[in-house]
């Protein structure tokens, strides 16, 4: 007891053997009550002692939240264990793929990079997003987009080599189903490179209605491109055809069914008002020419073909040579999410054509420069451009007693009779063809040396396209574009197209001051038969009226 009892005795000192009596007395009950007090107190003791031991029980709670307690694990289990290597899993994954998609876009920047690079190199400009990458070569039609072998074997046998600019960023553009509206010199290959892409998403001939569609703003162009489309679809069965009177008159259009068709707006027009023409399935719509087609004359018929068109998954695509403002604010309304690719300078001619600029001072001196230029070097085959019918059938019937092979072609005549005179131009049985605007659009006459503008444009795309039917295909070629006191007020704005095209222009065209250009088609002279010329009674002195001016083939300073 004493033993256990002592340290609340502590410093007292007790006598035993004096209360030895009263101790025995005792002792049995204070054992009992000294062992009550004794556990009371060790469990005070411990109760106090237990803070602190074990003071910082936060420390401990946020043990628990930060590990995981052996006490609360069970076995094969723990909760917070399979947490943390989740996170890591996760984290480690998320890694890997911010490591994969930076890698991926290093590479599409150094694609871009390439691309750019390349597109720089041919002159080539592109606008919208996530433009595809262009061309290098037609390998890569087989390679990149699983061209059939028909197709590469026409191109072989057509002679293509090299893909042109147009058709190297144009083709990618229309083979990933996207729209675009491009705008390319003339010559370049623009039927090209809507036919191809056309022919490989078609893939192969089909019953279902009309599947593609092609408008030209003439019948001649119209011509053309169908001869085209059957060339690169030979050897496959695709149904391609050409609105033609015979076909109008005909046809059934209530069960027509064709793979591509070609035509003019105006019968394409009357055959869906009249005929009831079904074009709700085309897949593919192309504007040739869409500068000449969006014209207020032919708007009202290219907006009714536009809303037959009904498919809506349908692509559409525009190209020309030149690009006006107009029609690139239409284009964007129509199309939706297009590329837009031009090559070289927006309604820029041909750097390859030598241009040149002839002063004849009035209708009578450019009688004279054309006969003096056939006279000096006719280089045959040459187009000569007037601004009407009626003048077009004057100068052929002044010309036709030259002793030179010369024809026409003008809308007066059957279509019949303007093909023959087309086709004897191209076969070379015809050296001098003269034309109003109708042969300017599109008409590719391969190897005409030169092209007169007897009459000088009346805008800047007439004569864009006018002198594009020379120099085509990187070929070379000649324009001449003779010019009266009348045209004079307009010459500065065919001077900034001949700067822009790389021609040497005199410094005194660059002065003149640059007027509006509306339509200029002033109201000429006829054509005459004859110079009036009176010859006085000295032989050797020849004297020119007063009405007749000598043509100046050299610009006036």
């Amino acid at each position: 007891m004493a033993n256990d009892s002592s340290f609340l005795f502590a410093g007292i000192r007790f006598d035993r053997k004096k209360f030895a009596t009263d101790i025995s007395k005792f002792q049995k009950k204070d054992s009992d009550s000294f062992v009550n007090v004794t556990s009371s107190i060790e469990l005070e003791t411990e109760k106090l002692e237990e803070p602190v031991k074990e003071k910082p029980p936060s420390l401990k709670k946020r043990k628990r939240k930060g590990t995981s307690s052996s006490e609360e694990a069970v076995e094969g289990f723990s909760v917070f264990r399979k947490s943390t290597t989740e996170k890591k899993q996760v984290k480690k994954s998320n890694d890997d793929e911010d490591d994969e998609s930076i890698q991926l876009k290093k590479e599409q920047n150094i694609q871009l990079e390439r691309d750019s690079l390349f597109r720089k190199k041919h002159n080539i400009h592109v606008s919208g997003f996530n433009v595809p990458s262009p061309l290098e070569n037609f390998d890569e039609l087989k390679s990149r987009y699983k061209c059939k072998s028909y197709l590469l074997r026409n191109l072989a046998e057509l002679g293509f080599k090299e893909p042109t600019p147009i058709q190297r960023q144009a083709i990618p553009v229309l083979l990933h189903g996207r729209e675009c509206f491009a705008c390319a010199p003339t010559g370049s290959g623009k039927t090209f490179a809507f036919v191809c892409p056309m022919l490989m998403k078609l893939k192969d001939p089909a019953k279902d209605g009309i599947r593609a569609l092609i408008v030209c703003p003439t019948r001649e162009l119209s011509a053309q491109t169908y001869r085209e489309c059957k060339k690169l679809a030979k050897g496959n069965k695709f149904r391609i055809k050409l609105v033609t009177k015979q076909l109008m008159r005909n046809a059934d259009f209530s069960k027509f069914t064709c793979d591509v068709l070609i035509s003019t707006p105006l019968r394409l027009r009357f055959a869906t008002r009249r005929k009831k023409i079904d074009l709700s399935r085309v897949e593919y719509l192309v504007l040739d020419e869409s500068d000449k087609l969006f014209e207020p004359v032919l708007f009202k018929q290219i907006d009714t073909i536009i809303k037959a068109c009904s498919n809506p998954s349908i692509i559409r695509s525009l190209f020309s040579a030149t690009l006006p403002d107009f029609v690139e604010e239409r284009a964007r309304e129509l199309m939706h999410d297009a590329v837009r690719v031009i090559v070289g300078r927006k309604n820029m001619a041909s750097e390859t054509i030598k241009q040149k600029l002839v002063f004849t001072g009035s209708e009578e001196g450019k009688l004279l420069a054309i006969r003096q230029i056939f006279a000096e070097s006719l280089k045959p085959p040459v187009l000569v451009f007037v601004q009407s019918k009626e003048r077009a059938k004057e100068l052929y019937g002044e010309l036709a007693f030259d002793n030179i092979r010369v024809d026409a072609v003008h809308s007066d005549l059957s279509q019949e009779e303007r093909e023959n005179a087309v086709d004897n131009f191209r076969a070379g049985k015809t050296w001098v063809l003269i034309a109003t605007d109708v042969v300017a659009r599109g008409m590719d006459f391969k190897g005409v040396n030169c092209v007169i503008n007897y009459d000088f444009p009346d805008s800047g795309a007439s004569y864009v396209h006018r002198i594009g039917r020379s120099g085509r295909a990187g070929r070379s070629g000649e324009a001449i574009t003779f010019y009266t006191e009348d045209d004079i007020p307009f010459l500065r704005n065919i001077a900034n197209l001949m700067a822009a095209s790389g021609c040497e222009v005199p410094a005194w065209l660059m002065d003149l001051q640059k007027k509006k250009w509306k339509k200029h088609r002033p109201k000429r002279d006829a054509i005459s038969t004859k110079a009036k010329v009176s010859v006085p009674n000295t032989r050797s002195e020849t004297r020119f009226s007063h009405n007749t001016t000598l043509p100046c083939l050299v610009e006036p300073s």
